[in-house]
């Protein structure tokens, strides 16, 4: 076994790793780039962690997809209670029928970057000029076309001025298979194809779905996951057919693993614990499983192994910047619960709090606040196969006890941020808050999502 996971190696056995002649291009520059801000971050007070001091957050239309969806600030600061937990902008988007649903920010933060994840749109807003007025500068259509690949999700800043963005499907009868971009982050036009594209031969190598990407360029590796074809499961009812996760050379851009999880896993969120030199990540399917992966023996080649089961389809997962705590959204349980992952093996469950249809998930920077989103997709919040659903749309704000607990901010257990009529340009009605972006105040590094 390696040695505690929440304790990362020394600068200079970092250093030398990432400098050595095995680890070059991608994985190189993004390890350093992590060095870097691993080096400013020790150097500071835990006390100067900086918090957030309001929300940038997407949201859906909730009203029969009568209206554009939008960009929403939410104040954060418990020192300003007259925006505290309230929506304070909203910009609506210049189109209809977008379904905004996991989007980032670029590299040097000036920049929001948004995807259409059912109009292959991106949009892009400035907030280098002020972060609390985002200005739309920006409407790429081109995505689709120059591309081959169809339905934007993960939206992933690198060095040298561009985002990795992973694609669900591409441009074919089948909606498939998933793949990688590169977009230009002040524009979101397309750059490249990261890896194959999507007129590849079978023997090409790369995945056949596309969802989550998590990397960890100290090791030279990429974690890609799957769930399903946009045809599947996007305007259908919920039935994902992807049981599968992809591991990659970082640096040679390509597949080197393709591991099965069980039919039915519907792998879909994926991160590796922070500690640069810890070779542990998890998975989550909407299976109602989550699995570990390790590279213990450091051969490179990743094994996995299931340590959940029977969880009520988990939509989110986060893990806490010690390695000590899993965070998982189960959203046909109606909860979030905590887990102690000292163990990595066996996730000891030591906190749980009620919160109706719980999907995205956004951890503050000193662990101490778990922001909380109840909308997945329009085709899904209120589809009739599932019952009735999301009549409490908002963001629901959990205290996390640092010894193992949750408890919510508002004394009922309701929504901190109320998203059941949302006033924008011309009308006003629910929207669906998915996913959470701090402010600029609080930095990023590459690799970041």
């Amino acid at each position: 076994m390696e040695p505690d996971t929440a304790n990362g190696p020394s600068r200079e056995m970092l250093a030398k790793r990432v400098g050595g002649t095995t680890v070059v291009g991608w994985a190189a520059t993004l390890a350093l780039s992590a060095l870097a801000s691993g080096a400013v971050l020790a150097d500071e007070d835990e006390a100067s962690v900086p918090r957030e001091t309001f929300l940038y957050v997407v949201a859906t239309d909730a009203s029969e997809g009568k209206h554009p969806d939008m960009l929403t600030l939410v104040g954060a600061d418990p020192e300003q209670p007259t925006t505290y937990g309230k929506i304070i902008e909203v910009r609506s988007l210049p189109e209809v029928g977008d379904n905004v649903h996991h989007w980032g920010y670029s590299l040097d933060q000036e920049r929001l970057l948004i995807p259409g994840l059912f109009s292959d749109r991106f949009y892009v807003f400035d907030v280098a000029e002020d972060p609390r007025d985002p200005t739309l500068v920006r409407q790429e259509d081109g995505l689709r076309g120059e591309s081959g690949y169809v339905a934007p999700h993960t939206v992933t800043p690198l060095e040298g001025g561009v985002a990795l963005v992973s694609m669900l499907g591409a441009d074919t009868p089948s909606s498939g298979p998933g793949g990688l971009v590169l977009i230009d982050d002040e524009t979101a036009a397309f750059r490249r194809h990261f890896g194959p594209g999507p007129e590849r031969a079978p023997n090409e190598g790369g995945p056949e779905y596309m969802y989550d990407i998590a990397m960890k360029p100290a090791l030279n590796r990429l974690v890609t996951t799957t769930w399903g074809y946009p045809d599947d499961v996007l305007a259908k009812p919920y039935a994902p057919n992807g049981d599968s996760v992809a591991v990659w050379n970082l640096d040679e851009e390509a597949v080197i693993q393709v591991v099965s999880l069980g039919e039915g896993a519907g792998a879909t969120e994926a991160d590796w614990f922070h500690a640069p030199d810890s070779r542990y990540g998890y998975t989550i399917g909407t299976g109602g499983g989550v699995w570990l992966w390790e590279d213990e023996d450091a051969n490179g080649h990743l094994d996995f192994h299931q340590v959940l089961s029977g969880l009520g389809l988990p939509c989110d997962m986060t893990i806490s910047s010690d390695d000590r705590y899993l965070f998982i959204a189960n959203w046909f349980s109606d909860n979030v619960q905590q887990y102690d992952i000292r163990d990595p093996y066996s996730p000891a469950l030591v906190g749980e709090a009620a919160v109706p249809h719980p999907c995205m998930m956004r951890l503050s920077p000193d662990d101490a606040r778990l922001y909380v989103t109840n909308s997945v997709l329009s085709t899904l919040d209120a589809d009739p196969e599932f019952g009735p659903r999301n009549d409490a749309y908002g963001i629901y704000l959990l205290e996390v006890d640092g010894q193992g607990g949750l408890s919510h901010v508002t004394g009922d257990g309701g929504a901190w941020a109320d998203f059941t009529q949302v006033s924008r340009e011309g009308n006003s009605g629910p929207a669906g808050p998915h996913m959470v972006l701090f402010d600029p105040g609080v930095p990023i590094e590459a690799g970041h999502h």
